[in-house]
């Protein structure tokens, strides 16, 4: 069901792991090999996420299959879907965190860091006016997947999606509405990197998977004072265990292979629900990624 046109949507998101109320999501397109996609491994940025990630062609049918049980589980969990109007020939588009990210009361539009990413946005922008508070960024790179929220921080990884420009740019939009939460950047060790939450995503309130290798001693410092770390193997990064969802009431979306996580996750009391989204991660993403979260309820 695509979003009424009278729907006002409210924007409330201050941390991960508040219950999810409402989210964005859009269901998958036909696989199609294009020019756009082909162009960009031109871009060094594009051609560095392909040869570092594996990628292979999805067959769409099975992933919206995968993805009509996911929102099923929501709904059962009170979370509204409202559902993008799809752009033919954009495989990606079912991963609606990136295309823009919410912060408190506002909506900020991502700037998105590869051209063959830019046509997703067109099915967002008929819903702009329903918000009330939509902030656009004037410089750089910044996609929905590299922003988290903790506490009075947005974390912020400069993955091949985002950069220094970006952050920057988010930095004084927050202070021109006078947000004080304070953008931390989170540098990785490697290129290739996707988004900050195929490497490192909050679970529960001080509760995280991480992927060590990815990140500067100096950060794992920082993580290791403000979370309970599960470390995942450099296999489950791959296959994109870490890109979990929570949802409230400590519960969390994780992969149905991810047996070994999903038993460390409950030894920190959380509830993890594992469903099985093998169709989806052929291209590189799970359950973060298929969702664009505009409220959450402490």
């Amino acid at each position: 069901m695509s979003v009424p046109q009278n729907l006002s949507i409210r924007v409330n998101v201050r941390s991960e792991t508040d219950a999810l109320k409402t989210v964005i999501i859009c269901w998958a397109n036909p696989f199609r090999h294009t020019w756009s996609m082909i162009g960009s491994l031109f871009n060094r940025s594009a051609r560095e996420q392909w040869r570092h990630n594996a990628f292979g062609d999805y067959d769409y049918k099975r992933v919206r299959e995968q993805q009509q049980r996911f929102v099923q589980l929501l709904r059962d969990s009170g979370v509204t879907a409202l559902f993008l109007d799809n752009i033919p020939g954009v495989n990606s588009q079912h991963y609606t965190r990136d295309i823009a990210f919410c912060i408190d009361d506002a909506l900020f539009v991502a700037r998105m860091g590869t051209q063959y990413r830019k046509p997703e946005q067109q099915a967002l922008e008929p819903l702009l006016p329903r918000f009330a508070k939509v902030a656009l960024l004037a410089h750089g790179r910044i996609e929905g997947g590299d922003v988290m929220l903790y506490h009075d921080k947005a974390l912020v990884g400069l993955s091949e999606a985002t950069d220094q420009e970006g952050v920057d740019a988010l930095r004084r939009k927050l202070a021109e509405l006078g947000n004080p939460r304070q953008v931390v950047p989170i540098p990785f060790t490697h290129r290739g990197v996707i988004h900050l939450d195929t490497k490192f995503n909050i679970v529960g309130k001080n509760v995280a998977l991480f992927n060590r290798k990815s990140f500067w001693p100096e950060t794992i410092r920082w993580f290791e004072r403000h979370f309970d770390l599960i470390e995942a193997t450099d296999q489950e990064a791959q296959e994109m265990a870490i890109n979990t969802l929570a949802i409230g009431d400590g519960r969390v979306i994780m992969l149905k292979r991810s047996e070994r996580l999903a038993k460390e996750v409950q030894r920190r009391g959380l509830t993890p629900i594992l469903l099985d989204y093998s169709e989806v991660t052929r291209w590189p993403g799970a359950f973060r990624c298929t969702t664009l979260p505009v409220e959450r309820e402490a």
